[in-house]
């Protein structure tokens, strides 16, 4: 049998502990708690002292170790040394995550991810140099000079039916296809038939779907090429980013 004592793997300074059990005695709401946990807890809530109700939800959680409240390994802060530990945490100014991050690891008192939320949203080196997320500039695509000069494909799912859509940059007009394989060559017979009937676009722009990032649509792409006198290109969008092949 192994006996483990709580306080002995608190992450918290000698005189800051002596501290905490001086205010743990002192502290009217601490002393119920501790005499509720000794006695036991009533059935209803609305039996226990007023300080003490916000913890009957965690009360198989509390127990008493030398002095101190804890609820599993972090220690219950009384009220007069809460603003003490929110100032600690942040004293690096290291952000909302990290001080919460820190905070859970050994400490707990009701509505304590909040309380320390508040304090750190109100601090002015925080606001000042804390990260903000990038915002992706929008890249518009330059309209052709002739209708099917350009194009977009995809594939969309409609009551269990997969099909091709391909849509005319130039005018907005929209070819829809049903497919029958979701396989490359089964997009490819699907594109021949449009091109046959529109022309050969000088540019395809897909997403990096399998069908479209294949070899055999590499082959494709430059099977057509070689047999036309226009310039094709396969775009694949990835991560927001163009790539030409």
């Amino acid at each position: 049998m192994e006996q483990v004592n709580l306080v002995d793997h608190l992450p918290i300074a000698r005189p800051l502990l002596e501290e905490l059990k001086q205010c743990t005695a002192k502290d009217e709401v601490m002393q119920e708690i501790q005499a509720v946990v000794m006695n036991g807890w009533p059935m209803r809530q609305q039996d226990l002292p007023s300080g003490v109700i916000p913890y009957f939800h965690i009360r198989d959680e509390l127990s008493i170790a030398n002095g101190l409240i804890f609820r599993g390994e972090r220690v219950v802060i009384p009220k007069s040394m809460r603003q003490g530990m929110i100032e600690r945490l942040h004293a690096s100014h290291l952000g909302e995550s990290s001080c919460l991050k820190r905070a859970r690891e050994c400490l707990y008192w009701p509505n304590m991810n909040s309380e320390v939320k508040n304090y750190i949203q109100r601090c002015d080196v925080c606001r000042a140099m804390g990260t903000r997320q990038q915002k992706e500039p929008l890249k518009q695509h330059e309209i052709p000079e002739r209708p099917w000069a350009k194009v977009g494909a995809d594939l969309f799912v409609l009551d269990s039916r997969d099909y091709l859509v391909i849509t005319d940059y130039y005018s907005n007009f929209i070819e829809v296809d049903y497919l029958t394989t979701t396989t490359s060559s089964g997009v490819i017979h699907k594109m021949k038939a449009q091109f046959a009937r529109h022309g050969i676009p000088e540019e395809v722009v897909t997403d990096n779907g399998p069908q479209f990032t294949s070899d055999e649509f590499a082959k494709f792409g430059a099977k057509w090429n070689s047999s036309t006198q226009l310039h094709l290109h396969f775009i694949l969008r990835q991560m927001g980013k163009w790539k030409m092949l």
